[in-house]
């Protein structure tokens, strides 16, 4: 069955934006090399369709994965992203690319925030990480680079898109279609123009890098957009996908107050022609903030509106939403002209009827959202991690939930759980591991239904590890799963924090 466009809206995983897959292991070696980007052509796909994470234009979706911590060439934490292809018969260690730095001028963190998009629109997804540490005479600072896609995969040398000192990075970045000219768009939390004669003019909260992209990183033209104007406010980071119905993309900013560090927040802008119009935060049923760590946008019910899912996993101060422990998920319904004014939001957390477990302090659910069609009934489905749950007395051994989707919204009902003390499951359950800091919903196969890619950065001391689980016409399951390391990339191992970042 060819593959399919599926309702991703965020890529954060993050952005993570609605996805799908069935993963199953192959025999047989294909490494695929890189390529120069300057001699790269384009080809129709199978199913002559384009998709946001196909890096090689073969119709099926490809997933990368981000190890920040591995040591090369003598460099300390100078990063790595591995790259499985997918196909008909899902994604495998077999079928890889390995990438490493993204050049000469920046060093450190590479496979940070990874996210994919066809920014130069040849029908190539092409794949965006962050990177740290500048090794030129500016000063430390952070940088976006990309790594361009063509018949052959990714791009061996990736190409710088913008960079900023740290302390103007810390809003991170989103990719979208934000202004509706059916080009991806980069928007980010740094707020100035660096490389203008007057750096130090305050032109916003963000920037909007408007597609098509050239293959140099040149950006078509660059505009700004303005949060509220009480400058206490910090941007912690963007999420993107169309909350309105439109075909535009829409912006959810994470958000704090400076000086506050348990303070949490989030708002919605709402993309456009005109450019991002400020609709306000997200509150809920009580009139109380809703914030949190991570998010993902994805038409949960079925109503043509994109639904905001909110992360929450840090549950440390009492002063800060949700009001239970253990962290949870907030879901704020999408409508026509933002937020739903019919539908009020709603919490889950595992205190929630069908929801397997029970809320405890530090649990971290929240943790690693991604939302996806499991089981391929039409609706989308939320995997969200919990690392720090305890299991069988073994302190912060981690899990996963699969929460699913329905006309209702999102439900506990048939809720799944999967931790490494899951039958079937590679590996045992131990002290610090972490296990689901990092998930991504991903259609490798085509199949309609989407399987699970746990990252544990934390697994083996910080060597980091990934699990790939299937999935069939009940969703997710154990049987089949396989995990592998930097190891089985060729890459070393030793803190690399394999599957901190997974794009898909």
């Amino acid at each position: 069955m060819p593959p399919r466009s599926r309702h991703r809206t965020v890529l954060s995983r993050r952005t993570r934006l609605g996805l799908a897959t069935g993963v199953a292991l192959v025999a047989g070696a294909l490494v695929v090399p890189a390529v120069d980007a300057a001699t790269e052509t384009t080809t129709a796909t199978p199913s002559g369709k384009r998709l946001h994470d196909d890096f090689n234009g073969d119709g099926y979706p490809d997933v990368a994965i981000g190890a920040p911590g591995t040591a090369l060439d003598g460099v300390t934490r100078a990063g790595s992203v591995s790259v499985l292809y997918g196909s008909s018969s899902g994604p495998s260690t077999s079928r890889k690319q390995v990438l490493t730095r993204p050049g000469d001028d920046w060093n450190g963190g590479y496979g940070t925030g990874l996210q994919s998009a066809d920014l130069d629109g040849d029908g190539y997804a092409d794949l965006l990480s962050t990177v740290g540490q500048s090794m030129m005479d500016i000063g430390d600072g952070n940088a976006l680079v990309v790594n361009w896609g063509g018949p052959k995969g990714l791009s061996g040398t990736a190409v710088t898109l913008t960079w900023a000192p740290r302390d103007e990075w810390s809003g991170g970045f989103t990719v979208a279609d934000v202004d509706g000219d059916k080009r991806p768009d980069v928007v980010t939390g740094s707020a100035d123009d660096w490389n203008s004669d007057t750096p130090d003019q305050d032109n916003g909260d963000g920037t909007v890098w408007h597609g098509p992209f050239t293959r140099t990183g040149q950006a078509a033209k660059k505009d700004y957009f303005a949060l509220f104007s009480d400058r206490a406010t910090s941007l912690h980071s963007l999420t993107s996908g169309d909350v309105t119905g439109d075909g535009v993309a829409d912006i959810v900013v994470r958000l704090g107050s400076n000086g506050a560090p348990d303070s949490r927040a989030a708002a919605l802008l709402t993309g456009g022609s005109g450019g991002l119009t400020l609709k306000g935060r997200l509150r809920d049923a009580q009139g109380g903030m809703i914030g949190g760590e991570d998010a993902a946008i994805a038409d949960l019910n079925k109503d043509g509106y994109g639904d905001i899912v909110v992360g929450r996993s840090d549950d440390r101060y009492d002063s800060a939403e949700p009001p239970f422990r253990g962290g949870g998920l907030a879901v704020v319904y999408g409508g026509p002209n933002g937020v739903s004014t019919t539908r009020k939001p709603v919490w889950i957390n595992q205190d929630t009827a069908g929801v397997p477990g029970a809320a405890e302090l530090g649990d971290g659910m929240g943790s690693g959202v991604s939302v996806a069609d499991t089981d391929g009934d039409g609706y989308l489905d939320v995997a969200t991690g919990l690392p720090g749950e305890d299991l069988d007395g073994i302190t912060d051994a981690g899990s996963v939930l699969v929460l699913r989707g329905s006309a209702n919204g999102l439900t506990g009902t048939g809720s799944k759980a999967f931790s490494q003390n899951t039958s079937g499951v590679p590996g045992t359950a131990e002290k610090g591991d972490r296990f689901g800091a990092e998930n991504a919903l991903v259609d490798a196969d085509g199949d309609k239904r989407a399987g699970l890619i746990v990252g544990d950065p934390a697994e083996n001391a910080g060597n980091g590890s990934v699990w790939v689980f299937s999935a069939t016409s009940g969703g997710i399951g154990a049987g089949g799963s396989f995990s592998f390391g930097s190891a089985t990339m060729g890459l070393p191992s030793t803190g690399a924090r394999f599957g901190a970042s997974l794009a898909d």
